[in-house]
């Protein structure tokens, strides 16, 4: 079975509408009698007078010789470079390994960039914009809060990555451990890190990263906890 489209349902239907008429010739492999597309004279058409028909239109047509299995070819390499699978491309063509397919799949130099750049595409939508070095670093008079990268607030200072790089694995990993502990003292720190926190958030909603914006919050939460903790822990005299 091989798959046809509108145009070519079209065109049989004008072969079988202008042909003459003629009696159903028994299949050669089921016996039975069938209604064959090619006849002439009660006969199918053999393969020698298509091979024939066909290099006479190539001809007439102006583009030289041309046998069926170029055609046959031509259609091949034509599925394959509109995207369809070798799975298909088997069936397609009666194919029982795919070595034999692949013989017929010629890439073109159009399809292997398109599909390069189609790629390409789906992993910097993964794991986001490359960095790119011909940008200045953030000056220290700029708001490290608003660049464009994943920024991770410390106690000691802060974290910049590049989008590509993701966060650090280790970022705010104590803040989260259950060993950790504070006190009232350190109530103005964490204070001054959870503000950090909400402003990177906020930062990180407005770029539709929505990881980073989890990540911030959870830090938040975690930050309030301890810092209320903190706060009403009875103060050691």
């Amino acid at each position: 079975m091989v798959p046809i489209d509108a145009q070519v349902l079209a065109l049989i239907d004008r072969i079988t509408t202008h042909r003459s008429p003629g009696r159903p010739i028994l299949h050669p492999r089921t016996g039975r009698p069938a209604d064959f597309l090619f006849t002439a004279h009660g006969h199918r058409i053999g393969q020698n007078r298509l091979r024939q028909e066909l290099d006479r239109a190539a001809k007439s047509a102006g583009i030289g010789h041309v046998t069926p299995h170029q055609l046959r070819h031509t259609y091949a390499t034509a599925l394959v470079n509109a995207g369809v699978s070798l799975q298909a491309l088997m069936a397609i063509l009666g194919h029982v390994s795919a070595e034999m397919s692949l013989r017929y799949g010629h890439l073109f130099d159009t399809t292997v960039r398109a599909e390069y750049e189609r790629a390409l595409e789906l992993a910097k939508q993964s794991i986001g914009a490359l960095p790119n070095p011909s940008e200045p670093a953030p000056s220290t008079s700029d708001d490290w809060r608003t660049t464009a990268t994943v920024k991770t607030a410390l106690a000691g200072g802060y974290c910049l990555r590049a989008p590509a790089q993701g966060p650090c694995s280790y970022a705010n990993i104590c803040e989260h451990c259950p060993s950790f502990h504070t006190t009232a003292s350190y109530l103005p720190v964490l204070t001054a890190q959870r503000d950090d926190a909400g402003a990177l958030a906020a930062d990180a909603t407005t770029r539709g990263w929505d990881a980073e914006t989890e990540r911030h919050l959870r830090l938040i939460n975690r930050l309030t906890t301890l810092i209320d903790e903190a706060a009403t822990r009875p103060t050691a005299m």
